[in-house]
């Protein structure tokens, strides 16, 4: 909405009602101030008419009640407002404002999926500069051209999780999410959720989620960071797939996989874990069977297991890039293989494909700090663990204590931690 800070006010005659209007006339707020009567409909039309508002009253009340805004004694309400303001400030959304989450409504998951999502660093509005004069009426009917209409003002267009690029010239979104126009007409996004249990299922997530319960049988893909307050189990087919970071308890034959870091509060058994950023594991943590891999480092309690579970912790290049190219070529295989083939699915795959490709060969170009690249075990390393280090391999052949394994110029070498009071 406008600035009404230094707008026009007019008042009824026994002060119960204030009106003001914005300074570009595109819009009204009307205060009702509480003096012990009722509020009566024929001196706001009074007020309304003595001042020549002639337009937008319909349109304020269509966006009161879609926000599911009402009156409140001594607050500004929306009266009256011209859509003038979008055109002339050359604001251009790139989603449909009508189809959208309400900020004040409690979804389930299964809900969301109806309402525009976007992912994290999204395009929502185009900021365009255009010299031809644009024409609209004010909410006194008198006509407007672009030049009486103030240039957009980024704090009056940017909400909550939105940025402004200056070198595209866009609003975009910090997070993954839905995007959404609060009360007063900012570009916002909606990003944190809250859900129960989800067993057996294929769903895609937008936003940042806390599961309060268990994932089983599941094949998710998240926009946002994850937070799993339970278990993981059984979700090894298509897996989780984290567009950011991952923290959970326990899991147990399940693949997750993450552009972000993991953090295991527990334990983990028979796991693919890959994380592009760190991996790391609370203290009486545990991680036995299956392959752990960071792109970065390690920070691990407990690795395999008395019983000589194998075990192996590996840092490579960007693990999280590898799994997406894994997935968007079999992706591809399965639709060349469709007994109807969907070229465009076919096309948009080919080129999503190369663009993967190239970012991983961009990352293989790239120096890495060796020096870096260390994984540190506070508490056990257990025998049948296998350490790996890019293309260096290092076999616990014996149980070790408080351990950190680092790269030298013969290979991988381990040294001992001295631990805090220990």
């Amino acid at each position: 909405m406008n600035d009404i800070t230094d707008g026009k006010v007019f008042t009824n005659a026994d002060k119960m009602l204030y009106l003001t209007i914005s300074k570009d006339d595109l819009s009204a707020y009307l205060t009702i101030e509480d003096n012990g009567n009722m509020i009566d409909e024929k001196e706001i039309s009074s007020l309304l008419s003595s001042v020549g508002i002639k337009n937008g009253l319909e349109e304020a009340a269509e966006y009161n009640l879609k926000h599911e805004i009402t009156k409140e004694i001594g607050k500004p309400f929306l009266i009256a407002m011209v859509s003038a303001q979008i055109a002339g400030s050359g604001l251009s959304y790139k989603f449909d404002p009508e189809s959208c989450v309400s900020i004040d409504e409690h979804y389930e998951m299964d809900a969301l999926t109806q309402f525009e999502k976007v992912e994290k660093d999204q395009p929502l509005a185009d900021i365009s500069v255009s010299d031809t004069k644009k024409a609209g009426i004010d909410i006194f009917g008198n006509e407007v051209t672009s030049e009486n209409v103030s240039e957009v003002n980024m704090e009056d267009v940017l909400g909550n999780n939105v940025y402004y690029s200056a070198e595209a010239n866009q609003i975009l979104s910090s997070e993954a999410g839905y995007p959404y126009l609060d009360q007063e007409n900012k570009i916002c996004v909606k990003s944190s959720f809250v859900s129960q249990n989800i067993h057996d299922t294929v769903k895609t997530i937008y936003g940042n989620t806390i599961i309060d319960g268990v994932i089983s049988n599941s094949n998710l893909e998240v926009f946002g960071d994850l937070w799993v307050r339970g278990n993981v189990r059984d979700c090894n087919t298509g897996g989780i797939i984290v567009h950011g970071n991952v923290i959970f308890d326990y899991a147990e034959n399940s693949k997750i996989v993450a552009s972000g870091k993991i953090t295991i509060n527990k334990n983990a058994r028979n796991c693919l874990i890959y994380a592009n950023g760190i991996i790391e594991a609370a203290e009486n943590s545990s991680i036995s069977g299956g392959i752990i891999q960071s792109g970065a480092s390690m920070d691990l309690f407990s690795i395999g297991s008395p019983l000589g579970i194998f075990t192996e912790a590996e840092i490579a290049i960007t693990p999280f890039l590898k799994e997406q190219i894994r997935i968007t070529n079999n992706k591809l295989m399965q639709a060349r293989n469709a007994s109807e083939a969907d070229e465009t699915l076919i096309s948009s795959l080919v080129d999503k494909l190369k663009e993967l490709h190239s970012e991983f060969d961009n990352e293989i170009e790239k120096s890495h700090n060796i020096d870096s690249l260390k994984i540190t075990i506070k508490e056990k390393a257990y025998p049948n663990s296998n350490i790996r280090i890019l293309k260096d391999v290092l076999e616990i052949s014996e149980e070790k204590d408080n351990i950190e394994i680092s790269v030298n110029e013969s290979g991988l070498e381990i040294n001992e931690i001295i631990m805090p009071n220990s």
